[in-house]
């Protein structure tokens, strides 16, 4: 370095930094001056020059004065800073994309109401623990007073936690909206209630087994559905036979006439909103909603309705 000095006006021409904003640094500590003339006037070196660029360049990038005079006394490393900061960037940049998705969700109604503009900002500014939290308070309703294993329902609450990526997509910010409604409906969660009841309190319910089974109709159903098969067919009445015995088998009851009855009045009370939950799901984590099993368990539903209706359905 040189030993050259310069006076204030000339520090501030060579660096593009007001003499105002010199004179600010100089007297916050972060730019003390290499001395002063006989008359008192503040001198710089180049010395001072280059502290004065990273100090431009840390305020720049939007760091606090106290952290730049962290840096510069070597309390806080260049590293550190600009790690915390980016830090602080990337959660500011978060917040606007979520205010952004807001609004163009409320920009889409057709009638746009303040209620409908706060409906849809705490939808989109919830974060994931937030929305953790709805999912978990839905599933203690619908679990009430139930019998149900809680490894199983801890399983299904981490399955099903919506992902709400932090810039969202319309479909995204209105997946969720609407997956919020159904999970706050009394009766929605009434409905899971009821049907976990019957599973859960009327057998020692095998989670697992019941889980391996499912994976193998989908399967089926899958190949049945590529070959264009209507669940009317002789395959989905197969079909609709095997897992009416698999049914009996893992909930301990026989395949006879009182459990197709009792069977038959399950798929007719089916709350189409329970396949509608894993659609908005699939949505949500950024896959399309048939990435779910909902096609196929809407075709072996088809399928046991058909058959369960027949009395030709032998025992």
């Amino acid at each position: 370095m040189t030993h050259r000095t310069y006076s204030i006006g000339e520090a501030s021409r060579l660096s593009g930094v007001s003499v105002r904003r010199l004179r600010f640094y100089a007297d916050q500590g972060l730019l003390p001056p290499a001395g002063r003339t006989g008359s008192g006037y503040r001198v710089f070196t180049d010395s001072e020059l280059v502290r004065l660029d990273l100090i431009s360049c840390l305020r720049d990038v939007g760091l606090g004065l106290d952290t730049i005079r962290e840096v510069l006394s070597k309390e806080l490393s260049l590293t550190e800073a600009l790690t915390l900061r980016l830090r602080t960037l990337e959660t500011e940049i978060a917040a606007q994309r979520r205010i952004a998705a807001a609004l163009r969700a409320a920009l889409r109604s057709p009638e746009l109401t303040e209620a409908d503009l706060r409906r849809f900002w705490t939808m989109t500014t919830l974060s994931r623990d937030e929305r953790r939290s709805v999912v978990e308070a839905f599933y203690e309703r619908a679990s009430d007073g139930v019998n149900i294993d809680p490894e199983w329902m801890r399983q299904m609450i981490e399955a099903s936690v919506p992902e709400l990526p932090d810039d969202p997509t319309p479909e995204q910010c209105d997946a969720w909206i609407e997956l919020s409604s159904i999970l706050g409906d009394p009766g929605f969660a009434a409905s899971m209630r009821n049907n976990a009841k019957d599973i859960w309190d009327g057998a020692t319910f095998d989670p697992q087994a019941w889980r391996v089974e499912s994976d193998a109709v989908v399967v089926k159903a899958t190949d049945a559905i590529a070959r264009g098969l209507e669940p009317t067919s002789a395959a989905g009445h197969a079909l609709a036979r095997e897992w009416l015995e698999t049914s009996a088998r893992l909930l301990e009851r026989k395949p006879d006439a009182d459990f197709r009855i009792w069977l038959r009045a399950k798929y007719a009370l089916h709350d189409v909103r329970a396949t509608r939950y894993w659609e908005l799901v699939a949505i949500l984590r950024g896959q399309p909603p048939c990435s779910s099993p909902n096609r196929e368990w809407e075709w072996m539903a088809a399928a046991m309705k058909h058959h369960l209706a027949d009395a030709a359905f032998p025992s």
